[in-house]
């Protein structure tokens, strides 16, 4: 058996860190997100045509973030801060909404669309 050397650990971090991560990963996932906020109102039901149309129209304004998967994915975390800020008619969770309520989101993404292709 041959002995090595010790040596120092001169990065950065440390292994229970780097263990733990999948964790805290896991943990943000089931919050409802990865932002830093407890809950995400951007989530949506993929089998509700409002929430499909929402999702085509935060794509059509370039509101996207690179995904490894998939290419481009549509900004979830954009579209929560949004729900939840001022410039919204409609202060509520995506999924909470009913559906007069989504026909005001999504005629308030539309005349965003237009205003930016103008």
């Amino acid at each position: 058996m041959t002995t090595t050397k010790a040596y120092t650990y001169t990065g950065t971090g440390s292994a229970i860190d780097d263990y733990n991560r999948p964790k805290q990963q896991l943990k943000t996932i089931i919050q409802g997100g990865r932002s830093h906020s407890k809950s995400n109102w951007g989530l949506f039901d993929k089998n509700n045509q409002q929430h499909k149309a929402i999702l085509s129209q935060l794509r059509t304004l370039q509101w996207t973030v690179p995904s490894e998967k998939w290419g481009e994915v549509a900004d979830l975390d954009r579209l929560s801060e949004f729900l939840k800020s001022d410039k919204s008619p409609i202060n509520k969770p995506l999924k909470e909404m009913n559906q007069q309520e989504l026909s005001k989101i999504i005629s308030c993404f539309e005349s965003m669309v237009t205003k930016k292709y103008k």
